[in-house]
């Protein structure tokens, strides 16, 4: 069973590592890529390792599953600030050295040593010592990974939600990462040099390559799902937009004037209300206008107005003045033109439903008599 699960999950993730590029030349899609093609390659190497002579043959590739083991939570890492539109900025990642710095001392440890081989190795004190080092990189990572998630997770919208699912996903892949090099290190300190030597040390051996093998299956599997469901993974832009306010200069002044309208015309209750109208409006071409909202705000038109609109319906909602207004009436009043679509927007941006949220405010303005 273990022999056909590395069969199956080195073309797996070889195959899915060649075809993600394929579908959008990016910077992350090509990460993404490395991903696979390396877990790949370390799958094929453990194989070839622990299945065929290549232990004795040529000794000297037993230090290659360390090294894509080092490489790999890495890439993860990089991915997953590439997906969410932050900045890598090299001199805030100097950890990242450290992948190579343990290459180096691995391809050392082969030249040094004369007596290399399979035996003199797995099991070794060098060999617990790598494993821990491996345990500790990708322990490091999965905490690096968590931090930018939680703190990621905080600013994103509704709208996002759902695709921030992708990252949380990756977070736990991660996780899981550090879980297996944990096992393969608590495995190899209680067997030491005794690999192979009886029934149940070839059991837990196994049991560790199928917990391996069956986990980067379900990734695949996992990320093969995120696509399809959310094409705007593979899309090659970033989850979350990024605003750079000094590109646009001019967009403070142009928020300002576009608040004003918002405020004092109220020109979002406008049921007729497109981009173009509010433009001319404004008094900007129309690209003005999607510069002002797409780079400088990081919102589309609809997302700009339908949030405004919420605004307003939450106002009339908690007004004891418009308590005998429909929910209809309310729709309207608040520039939609039909109330499913109201209700679709209501529930996207506050969570609640327009009922759910005034009885919430008639909860909340319920005080016990003091005594």
């Amino acid at each position: 069973m273990a022999v056909a699960l590395f069969i199956w999950g080195f073309i797996q993730s070889f195959v899915v590592g060649i075809i993600i590029p394929l579908v959008k030349k990016a910077r992350s899609n090509y990460l993404l890529s490395l991903i696979f093609i390396s877990t790949s390659f370390n799958i094929l190497f453990q194989y070839l390792l622990r299945y065929r002579e290549l232990k004795n043959t040529i000794p000297e590739f037993l230090i290659l599953p360390d090294i894509l083991d080092l490489i790999l939570p890495a890439l993860v890492l990089i991915y997953v600030y590439n997906i969410l539109g932050k900045p890598f900025v090299t001199r805030r990642f100097g950890y990242l050295i450290i992948p190579l710095i343990w290459s180096l001392v691995l391809i050392s440890f082969v030249i040094v040593k004369h007596d290399f081989g399979f035996h003199t190795y797995i099991g070794s004190t060098f060999h617990k010592i790598s494993l821990t080092v491996i345990f500790l990189w990708k322990f490091f990572i999965c905490y690096k990974g968590l931090s930018i998630y939680k703190k990621e997770s905080e600013s994103i919208n509704q709208k996002q939600a759902s695709l921030f699912l992708w990252p949380k996903v990756l977070v736990i892949f991660l996780g899981f990462l550090s879980y297996i090099a944990f096992i393969t290190l608590c495995y190899w300190v209680a067997v030491g040099t005794h690999y192979g030597e009886n029934a149940i040390i070839r059991f837990m051996q196994e049991l560790v390559e199928v917990n391996y093998l069956l986990f980067t299956s379900s990734i695949i599997f996992i990320t093969i799902f995120f696509s399809l469901k959310y094409p705007k993974i593979l899309s090659g832009s970033p989850l979350i937009k990024r605003t750079n306010h000094s590109d646009f200069p001019e967009g403070k002044k142009y928020l300002e004037e576009l608040n004003s309208l918002i405020i004092n015309e109220r020109i979002h209750l406008d049921t007729e209300l497109d981009e173009k109208k509010l433009a001319e409006t404004l008094g900007v071409h129309s690209y003005i206008l999607s510069k002002l909202l797409n780079e400088y705000l990081g919102k589309s038109f609809s997302e700009f107005i339908n949030e405004k609109r919420i605004d307003e319906a939450k106002r009339l909602l908690g007004s004891e003045e418009h308590n005998d207004l429909t929910v209809f009436a309310i729709a309207v009043d608040s520039g939609f033109r039909s109330e499913s679509v109201f209700y679709v927007n209501f529930k996207k941006i506050t969570g609640q439903t327009p009922i759910q949220y005034k009885k919430m405010l008639k909860s909340q303005s319920v005080k016990p008599k003091e005594e």
